[in-house]
Order: C-alpha cells, then structure tokens, then sequence
C-alpha cells in the first residue's frame, strides 16, 4: 500500500541566508508548517546565517559559533531545505 503524502500548496525559495533572509525563514515557519510550504534557502557563504553587525566582535574573541543566528540542525527541524556554497 502506497502512502499518500498531501500536497504542499506553494514552494518558496529564499536567495540569501544573511540575517534579513534568516528572519524571513523564521517569520514563515512561525506561521506556515512545512506541510503547507516547501521552503527552500540557498546561501552562497559556507556558514549558516550570522550576526554581520557584530562581525567586527569575532576579531575579539575569535568564536565564530557566537555570532551563529542558527544551526543546520534548527533549519532542519523546521524543514527547510537548506543549500550553503
């Protein structure tokens, strides 16, 4: 017996995964499931989204991961389909 998945309504692909794509991301998934939307993000960077404006902090302290806005695991969890590089 093959199981019938439903239909996703719509599919939108996010270009970019600064913090302003990273806010889009969670805004959507706060208020559509990924059962009513594909949500796609692809992010030329080889990082997850990061906090820019405090950028200048990492030369500092030199941890990267506190800058970090997010994980894979997180987007994951949310069902995005996340393309980093």
């Amino acid at each position: 017996m093959q199981s019938v998945m439903p239909k996703k309504t719509s599919r939108i692909v996010v270009v970019g995964n600064g913090m302003v794509g990273h806010q889009f991301v969670e805004s959507l998934r706060a208020e559509m499931g990924p059962e009513q939307v594909e949500l796609i993000v692809i992010g030329e960077e080889k990082r997850i989204a990061y906090d820019r404006v405090h950028l200048s902090e990492y030369f500092v302290s030199r941890n990267s991961e506190a800058l970090s806005l997010s994980t894979e695991t997180a987007y994951k969890e949310m069902g995005v389909d996340l393309h980093l590089d």
